[in-house]
C-alpha cells in the first residue's frame, strides 16, 4: 500500500501516546459525537480508520467498520480497535449496554406523544375504527394497528385509565 510518508508523521503528532494498554487520544479535530476526523487521501476520515490503516497496512473495504474495544470514541490505539460489520458494532454496543432501546417519546422516530397515544387507546376502545383516527391526528393507519395491536407503546394506558 502507498502512503504519502507525511500522513503517518502528521497523524501521531495529533496522538497522545500512552501506555499500550491505554487509550492514545486524538488531540486533532474532533467530530460532534467525539470521534477524531483528519484528512486522509483527500477526505475527512475518522482518526481512528486511519489509525487502523496505518497498523495494518491496508483501508478495509467501505461496509467495514473500524470499532472500538475501549468505548472510547477519540482512542486510536490500534490494539484497543478491530474491524467489523455496522451488526457487529451495533452487536457490541447492546452486549456492553451502551445502547439500551428507546422507547416510547424517548425514541427519536417517535411521531406521538404519551398523551396522543393514551387518547388513541381511549377512542380504539370506544370503537373507533383506525382509519378514522390515523386521519384526525395525521398518521399512518399502520401507527394505530401497532399501537393496538401492542407492536407499539405497550407501556402506555388509555386516556383516564387508572394506574394501579
Amino acid at each position: 500500500m502507498n502512503l504519502d510518508p507525511t500522513i503517518e508523521a502528521r497523524f501521531w503528532a495529533k496522538v497522545d501516546r500512552r501506555g499500550p494498554d491505554e487509550c492514545w487520544l486524538w488531540r486533532g479535530a474532533l467530530s460532534g459525537r467525539g470521534y477524531g476526523n483528519i484528512s486522509f487521501r483527500g477526505k475527512v476520515t475518522g482518526a481512528h480508520r486511519v489509525s487502523f490503516i496505518l497498523d495494518q497496512c491496508f483501508v478495509p473495504p467501505a461496509d467495514r467498520m473500524v470499532c472500538h474495544r475501549c468505548d472510547t470514541p477519540a482512542c486510536v490505539n490500534p490494539s484497543h480497535l478491530f474491524l467489523g460489520t455496522n451488526s457487529d458494532n451495533m452487536r457490541d454496543c447492546v452486549q456492553k449496554g451502551r445502547f439500551p432501546p428507546q422507547h416510547g417519546h424517548h425514541n427519536p422516530q417517535a411521531v406521538l406523544t404519551t398523551e396522543q397515544v393514551g387518547r388513541v387507546r381511549a377512542e380504539l376502545a370506544a370503537g373507533k375504527s383506525h382509519r378514522q383516527i390515523a386521519q384526525e391526528i395525521g398518521v399512518n393507519r399502520s401507527t394505530i394497528d401497532r399501537i393496538a395491536s401492542g407492536e407499539s407503546w405497550r407501556d402506555v394506558r388509555q386516556a383516564g385509565q387508572r394506574r394501579i
